[in-house]
This record gives structure tokens, sequence and C-alpha cells, in this order.
């Protein structure tokens, strides 16, 4: 493919773009495809929001990461700045193509990106159960009949999840997951089946603002759209991250606007700032989980022996090393647990998709650890 020249247009859209400068540790060129909905013929704003989504992309796999400075006006949110973090220094950027169709840009890029080494490495996958999203603002669904947005919306998040966030093992929960439910019992038995987080979201605003345009003119409102976030940790028994996302964009009102689960609806500037939240979204809870330890129950342990219900589809693999957490509960309190860490350093010997069996290279008695108490696999 012939390289294009930066244009006029990608150079206005980079110029805000604050760079970090590090020691030379590796430099590569990643490719990476962004789009954006072109909103009321605004084209130059949305080929920097195309622009920016293909950076993100591209950061993601130089092992840097890109962050937008974003600026709330009226409730909705605005993007005025993106820097990229992690000491990371971009290059260059060289535009390939640029595609317009009848509402959204697409630009293929490829970027020069020198980014210093990671603190860790994610060898291991962290399981992390979804739980679909519920749909809190039913009242605002009337309009557009939107009263499936909760679960299209999970299914939206789940992709994103999977492509910004590939250190997650991302398993969606077959029923939701209130998060007032989720008492010291409740987790504990989540833990205990291999969910070590969890994430829970709402929709909690799809109310309708003012009106747009003139009487004349084809009607169209503002709509806003609201969302919130819990990931919560099972071994820890608290929600680890919360965070709310806002955003809005215009909605046409007509009886024959386009049912959430239908590309048009995602292809609308509507359900395109819907995705970028949900894409803001998953790259948070990426960065949230990254380089956390990998903790997981002791299922049997025979002499010099014991089994976890980690394996390769983890990331683990023959030779791993592994921490034991002996796990002490109060006989007053069963819920009270006192942690005591084993100076038993134990290698993986045998590892299955789903499973693994470890033990110490002196071949020493485990007699003291029982099933119940804890492993843990930190990151490199």
């Amino acid at each position: 493919m012939t390289i294009k020249p930066m244009t006029k247009a990608l150079l206005t859209a980079l110029s805000g773009l604050s760079l970090l400068f590090s020691p030379l540790l590796h430099a590569n060129w990643y490719e990476a495809t962004g789009q954006a909905a072109i909103e009321r013929g605004d084209l130059n704003s949305a080929r920097k929001a195309a622009i920016e989504d293909a950076l993100q992309r591209a950061s993601l796999f130089a092992g840097a990461r890109l962050q937008s400075q974003q600026q709330v006006i009226q409730g909705i949110m605005q993007h005025s700045q993106i820097t990229l973090s992690s000491a990371a220094e971009l290059k260059e950027v060289q535009l390939l193509s640029e595609v317009q169709s009848k509402n959204q840009v697409t630009i293929t890029l490829k970027a020069h990106i020198v980014a210093e080494g990671k603190a860790c490495q994610a060898q291991y996958r962290t399981p992390l159960l979804v739980s679909e999203i519920q749909l809190q603002a039913r009242q605002d669904a009337i309009s557009g009949q939107l009263f499936q947005l909760g679960s299209d919306s999970s299914r939206q998040l789940n992709r994103h999840l999977r492509d910004f966030a590939p250190a997650l093992l991302v398993e969606p929960s077959p029923q939701p997951i209130p998060l007032q439910m989720l008492d010291q019992a409740t987790a504990d038995a989540l833990f205990n089946r291999g969910h070590q987080f969890i994430l829970i979201a709402s929709i909690n605003d799809l109310s309708l603002g003012k009106k747009l345009n003139k009487f004349w003119q084809s009607s169209q409102h503002e709509r806003f759209f609201a969302f919130e976030l819990w990931l919560y940790d099972t071994f820890e028994r608290r929600v680890r991250y919360q965070q709310e996302y806002r955003t809005g964009s215009y909605w046409p009102t007509s009886d024959t606007t386009p049912a959430s689960h239908s590309m048009a609806f995602w292809q609308m500037p509507y359900g395109q700032r819907i995705d970028q939240v949900l894409r803001t979204a998953a790259q948070d809870i990426g960065q949230q989980l990254q380089c956390q330890p990998l903790l997981t129950q002791i299922r049997q342990v025979r002499q010099q022996q014991l089994q976890i219900p980690l394996g390769s589809n983890h990331g683990l693999r023959v030779g791993d090393q592994i921490q034991i957490i002996q796990l002490q509960r109060d006989p007053q309190d069963n819920q009270i647990r006192r942690l005591l860490h084993s100076p038993l350093q134990l290698l993986l010997t045998e590892v299955t998709p789903d499973g693994a069996w470890a033990a110490s290279p002196s071949q020493q008695l485990l007699n003291h650890i029982q099933p119940g108490d804890i492993v843990s696999l930190a990151a490199n």
C-alpha cells in the first residue's frame, strides 16, 4: 500500500497532542484504523475523533496508553486534548487512507511509537465475569423504544473488553448480578467458583434535552446517556473501582428510529457516542486490572502436590512459580479471615486448559496446606 503524505487536516488534529519522552528502549510501527461519526457535516471534528480512535488502538499494541483530557460542558463529555502516557514518544504518524460515507469517516494510519518497557508483562489472563448492563432509565427508553439497550450495550462492551483488554478472560454472566446482592457469602461463593472480579454496570440516563432545530426543519433533540460501572473484587469483598461516564448527541424525534440491536443504531451519531463510552470503559477496566496478581483457591492436596482450577487458558505454563497464602478463619466469626503468606515456593508441573498441578522442587510435603487456601500468581 502506498503511504500518503500527512494531510493538513491530520496535522491540525494532532497539533494538540502532548508527548512524553523516554530513552529508546524499543520502537516499532503500528497500523490501526479508527472511525467516527460525522455530526451536522462537521468533517474536521470527525477526523480528529477517528484519528484518536486509531491512535488508541495503535498505542494499545505498543504498550503505551492514550488518554483523553475530557471536559464536561452542560453534562456532555467533550474531548479537548489527547496525551500519550506510559513514558512513550510518538515519533511519526503517516496517513494511509481516509474513507468518507454518508455519516462517518474511517481513517487508517501508521504510528511510529517508542514505548518504555512495561512495569510488568501481561503473562496471565485475569478472569472477569461481566454481568449484563441493567437499564435503570426505563422511562427514558420510551422514546425510540430502547428497552433492549442494556443487553445490546453488554454485547458491545464485551467486544471492546476483548479488543482493548486482551489480558482479561471475559465471561458473560448467565444472569444479572445486582451490586446490592454481593454480600460476603455471595462474594466468597463467586471466588470459590473462580470469579475473582465481577463487572457490574447500569444505564442511568437516556433523557431528551432541548430541541435543536427550527420548527420548519427536521425535528431533532439533544439526547443524553449516563453509564455507571462497578468493578467488584470477590476476594477482598469490596468495590475496587467505580466510574460514571456521560455523553450525548442529537436524536431524531421520529417513529422510525433504528432498534438498538441494529448496525444502523450503532452507526448513528448517538449510537457512536455510546459506543465510544463503552470503549473507554473497557480500556479503564483493562488498566485497573493490569498487573494484578491472579488469585485462586486450592482444590486438592496430595502429599507433595496441589491442584488449582487455572490452566493454559489463563496463561499458566509448566515451570511457573506460585505462592501460597494460608487462610485462617476466626472461630467466632467465619467471615473474618487471617492471611498467612507461606514461605513455600512451588512450581507448576502439569498444566491443562482449565487446571494445573504444582509441587515443591525439593518434594517437600504439603500436609499443612489445605483445600481452600489461596494460590497467588504474580505478573512479571
